[in-house]
């Protein structure tokens, strides 16, 4: 794996920040400061003002504005996903996500890397204070969830892929975005000169199941064809190459599966809960999610995760998980039955592609040596399921 939070930007002069809302028209801040968070992509700054702040004839915000700074990791279309999920969410649903005040996706600006200043949300982030609520005030939030997840689940998507701003100003489905991509200092300390994020990463949007894992499947042989940590797997190409051929000859059953917007890292430490109202007040860092398969709303399977390390906070997380399970069929949610594979060989599908994604992911690191050969096996294994 990367390590993301050894790249974040450069501590920023006040004097620049102030350059920056001058540049958006904003008054200047009275006061700058740097909180402490477990951010892996963006630095957090925030910023106060002596008053309620006019922004536009529509849009007053309050005496903090947050600034989340982003590192180079990804360039321009996290950020872009970013904004465009969120002013998604407030047009279209009544999750609670802040409000967006400027951005900028590009470094050509006062502080040189790519930003979003947002409003301040009231709370605070669930993993520091769940253990001081009760089972009472637990399971209300554990109902506001399921309302999070089935408002993103009502609305239908015809691509997979993050969202964007279209030309004319509507949000529509853009490139894909996923923290499992290639970064760029990654790349440059891995890869060297000659390969971009580009040659790497998948782009999108994609029509369909099949023609996402596939794009993903290219990349992975490319990767096999050019890194020489990966020369182990070159005799793989053939049966690769053919399993590419059989996903395409059975798409009609591999792609059965709905398409919905997902957060993809709904853990506590991303959900804001306000204990004066007694309700989450806010979900926060949007910056990879995006228009799934169903079957991929929670890739790592954050959603519930508490932030604690230890197996009873494991354990903890997963009674947690299966209360909002039990409230799902209680409220007969179909967010979960359409999060299962509608056949096994959509399953193996899937596997599939996470086996060969963890393999390049981590040789080229020099990673987990003692585990990719079982996980080669286990790649071989499901792509049996389509004779190859």
């Amino acid at each position: 794996m990367g390590t993301p939070v050894d790249h974040l930007p450069n501590p920023l002069e006040e004097s620049s920040i102030q350059a920056l809302l001058q540049s958006t028209g904003l008054p200047a801040c009275s006061g700058v400061t740097f909180p402490k968070v477990a951010a892996q992509y963006h630095s957090i700054y925030i910023l106060s003002f002596p008053a309620p702040t006019l922004v536009s004839s529509e849009l007053t915000v309050g005496e903090d504005l947050v600034l989340r700074v982003s590192g180079h990791h990804i360039p321009k279309i996290k950020t872009e996903n970013e904004v465009a999920v969120i002013t998604w969410i407030r047009k279209n649903t009544s999750i609670p996500v802040p409000e967006i005040v400027a951005y900028d996706s590009s470094c050509d600006n006062p502080i040189g890397y790519e930003y979003v200043l947002m409003s301040r949300v009231s709370g605070t982030s669930l993993d520091k204070v769940y253990k001081n609520l009760t089972k009472y005030q637990m399971s209300d939030i554990i109902d506001e969830l399921v309302d999070v997840l089935d408002q993103l689940h009502s609305t239908s998507w015809s691509q997979i892929g993050g969202l964007k701003f279209g030309a004319d100003g509507t949000i529509i489905p853009g490139p894909v975005v996923e923290e499992t991509f290639w970064h760029i200092p990654d790349i440059a300390k891995f890869w060297g000169p000659q390969e971009t994020f580009g040659n790497l990463n998948i782009g999108g949007p994609f029509d369909s199941y099949v023609g996402y894992v596939s794009a993903h499947i290219n990349k992975y042989l490319y990767a096999i064809r050019r890194h020489e940590s990966l020369a182990y797997m070159r005799d793989m190409l053939p049966r690769l190459e053919m399993f590419l051929d059989a996903l395409s000859r059975d798409a009609v059953e591999l792609n059965n599966v709905k398409l919905r917007l997902a957060h993809k890292d709904l853990h506590f430490g991303n959900i804001m809960y306000d204990s004066q109202l007694g309700k989450i007040s806010a979900i926060l860092d949007w910056e990879f999610s995006g228009i799934v398969p169903y079957t991929r709303w929670n890739p790592t399977r954050a959603f519930m995760w508490n932030a604690g390390e230890t197996e009873a906070g494991h354990k903890e997380s997963a009674a947690l998980y299966a209360e909002f399970v039990a409230r799902c069929q209680v409220r007969n949610a179909e967010i979960l039955d359409d999060a299962e594979f509608s056949s096994d060989k959509q399953r193996h599908m899937q596997m599939a592609a996470n086996f060969l994604r963890a393999i390049v992911e981590v040789s080229p690191r020099g990673q987990r040596k003692e585990k990719v050969g079982e996980w080669k096996e286990q790649l071989l294994e499901h792509m049996s399921a389509f004779a190859v």
